[in-house]
């Protein structure tokens, strides 16, 4: 790992934890566990690192400028560019820089305001015409953050229970918007300039058989727990999923776009914030047996550890697992500094069949902690489905 990404981390220890980073109780992680996820004697002791505000001041003269770039132009690769300002900001740094950083973090901030504005206007319209509304990813999870404005929501993802089709018609009928129906498991709206994405599935189960058996769990999962009600400054309300779900959610979520192209580590932060505020509420012995029923496991278990010694993360707020340092390292290596950066061609060029052919194959290994179908049904299951684009009817 490079000496800047080292500093880029212990400072979103600082910016997640501040002083008062969660303290570990010392929980053993073994080299291996039982399958069920139960926690079970072995050898080994886990502390994760713990950087406050003071250590973190210690020495910060000696980064010199080509470090707090390096670390700069990867924070906003990785999309933790809002967060990390939080961890930086008091600390010693080119003025240049300094500005420029602070300038971006603003941006994030109006962006996230402006998607404030358009969920507060979504949630009483929606109410106003006998609508619940969950709100999925983004929104939902910049509430666990220390500063939720700093958390960038590309788009707003968004659950009617099953009233997707009325909910684009309020929309269409409001707002004199134009529906597109030409995606798989949502369909698309853009108001005042934000992306409105209303699923009427939670995964595109026509990419992969397994992604129909995972979506299946999670409609059960928001049949059993409709989600914990949260109330906008207009009054408006809407729901954010129950831990089960998001657990299971945010998983195959990641999972899913880091076996395919990447993930930032803005996903592992997003999930080590969810760890930190509802580990304790996940039946891990059931989640754990269902992610090795669908061979997410193993990539479980290296974002597990990542959000531990890299994230500062509660060890005990998990159960003991098996640890596969290989792995991890690679898994961490490949989110920091990943693989395949051969540049994608236009859409009209016919060379990028070539070149996502080429990405594809560069990451079967990714997809094979991931999915649990062979890499053969994987490719043509996959085509057929970029091939076909189904619409809603």
């Amino acid at each position: 790992m490079k000496r800047s990404d080292e500093i880029l981390l212990a400072l979103l220890r600082r910016a997640l934890w501040g002083e008062s980073l969660p303290k570990n109780k010392a929980a053993q992680m073994p080299e291996q566990v039982g399958h069920d996820g139960d926690k079970k004697q072995g050898n080994g002791e886990h502390t994760p690192k713990q950087v406050g505000h003071d250590q973190c001041q210690e020495g910060w003269h000696e980064v010199d400028k080509q470090q707090w770039q390096e670390i700069y132009q990867q924070a906003s690769y990785q999309g933790v560019l809002g967060v990390l300002w939080d961890g930086v900001k008091d600390l010693p740094m080119d003025k240049g820089l300094r500005l420029n950083w602070a300038l971006n973090v603003e941006k994030i901030e109006q962006r996230y305001e402006r998607q404030r504005i358009v969920l507060e206007e979504l949630a009483e319209l929606f109410a106003a015409n006998g609508m619940d509304m969950m709100v999925i990813k983004g929104y939902g999870l910049s509430l666990l953050y220390p500063e939720p404005k700093h958390r960038p929501c590309g788009d707003i993802d968004f659950y009617l229970y099953g009233e997707y089709a009325k909910g684009d018609k309020v929309l269409e009928e409001t707002h004199n918007l134009t529906t597109d129906l030409n995606k798989h498991h949502h369909t698309v709206n853009y108001y005042r300039g934000v992306m409105l994405e209303n699923h009427y599935d939670f995964l595109n189960t026509e990419s992969h058989l397994s992604n129909k058996t995972i979506e299946q769990r999670l409609i059960a999962e928001v049949e059993a727990n409709k989600g914990e009600e949260r109330e906008l400054s207009n009054g408006a309300k809407f729901y954010i999923p129950c831990p089960e779900f998001n657990a299971l959610f945010l998983l195959r979520h990641a999972a899913a776009h880091f076996a395919a192209e990447r993930i930032g580590l803005r996903h592992l932060v997003d999930w080590a914030l969810f760890l930190q505020n509802y580990g304790e509420q996940v039946d891990w012995k059931r989640f754990y047996a269902f992610a090795r029923e669908m061979n997410m496991h193993r990539f479980l278990n290296a974002i597990n550890t990542i959000a531990i010694e890299q994230l500062g993360v509660n060890s005990s707020l998990l159960p003991q697992y098996e640890r596969d340092a290989k792995l991890e390292k690679r898994v961490l290596e490949e989110i920091l500094c990943p693989a395949f950066l051969v540049p994608m061609p236009g859409k009209r060029n016919p060379l990028i069949y070539l070149w996502k052919l080429r990405r594809w194959t560069g990451n079967m290994w990714k997809n094979r902690i991931v999915y649990k179908e062979g890499l053969l049904n994987q490719f043509f299951v996959l085509w057929k489905s970029h091939i076909l684009k189904p619409k809603l009817k």
